[in-house]
């Protein structure tokens, strides 16, 4: 179903009943991609696509993409199906979008995991480079088609394990899916939810008052180094 969302139509997903449970999908995905994690979640699932990504809309305006603007959408959603205080569940852009909401709204949030998710870029020389690369990435899919942009983005060393383990077809379909999300939406999310464009959160971690459980993959090394930092 469709509900809007401060002035932006998202799709969301909800199944189940008990505790509400929202589930976020990281840059690229949507709510069905989060489907084998949310099968194993008990309580009332709550999966949307995020702005830019899957049947949401995709405005031409950078504004509703900025990670404050997501986290104010999703506060709405919550709202409108009754779901707060919700247990929070967000994978890497869908990891800083949550941290962002439950510094925003901890009276939202029951609890926090994140998977793969960074507390932003505190070197400003380091995340103004970052910006221009997202900007630059933005721009490529303008130029050659969301396909190539898709099959180069995935082709990077840290998509090796997950397409190891899984089949032929399952990763045809996570590229099929990826393919299917809206080209402008995917460009404006770089320019306004990358981790180039996010305010870093170090200074204020200490605020987070909801119970926060980090997860990374075992050979996801950059993102053990991150999750160590954070939780120093």
């Amino acid at each position: 179903m469709k509900l809007l969302c401060d002035n932006v139509a998202i799709e969301v997903e909800v199944m189940g009943d008990g505790d509400p449970v929202l589930i976020i999908h990281g840059f690229t995905g949507c709510a069905s991609a989060m489907t084998p994690l949310t099968e194993l979640l008990d309580g009332r699932r709550i999966t949307p696509d995020l702005i830019g990504h899957g049947q949401s809309e995709s405005p031409a305006s950078l504004g509703p993409y900025y990670l404050e603007s997501i986290s104010s959408q999703l506060s709405s959603l919550l709202s409108q199906l009754d779901a707060s205080p919700a247990s929070i569940v967000g994978y890497s852009m869908g990891g800083r979008i949550a941290l962002t909401f439950a510094l925003s709204y901890p009276e939202m949030v029951n609890s926090l995991a994140l998977i793969g998710t960074s507390p932003g870029i505190s070197d400003h020389r380091d995340r103004a480079q970052r910006l221009k690369h997202d900007y630059q990435l933005g721009a490529s899919i303008s130029q050659r088609g969301i396909t190539d942009f898709v099959n180069t983005w995935v082709a990077q060393p840290m998509w090796q394990s997950l397409r190891q383990s899984l089949t032929s077809r399952q990763w045809q379909d996570s590229i099929s899916q990826r393919i299917s999300n809206h080209p402008l939406g995917l460009a404006n999310s770089l320019r306004a939810s990358g981790t180039g464009a996010m305010s870093p959160l170090h200074d204020v971690l200490q605020h987070l008052d909801a119970p926060t459980l980090l997860l990374v993959g075992e050979k996801d090394h950059k993102f053990l180094e991150v999750a160590q930092q954070f939780v120093s």
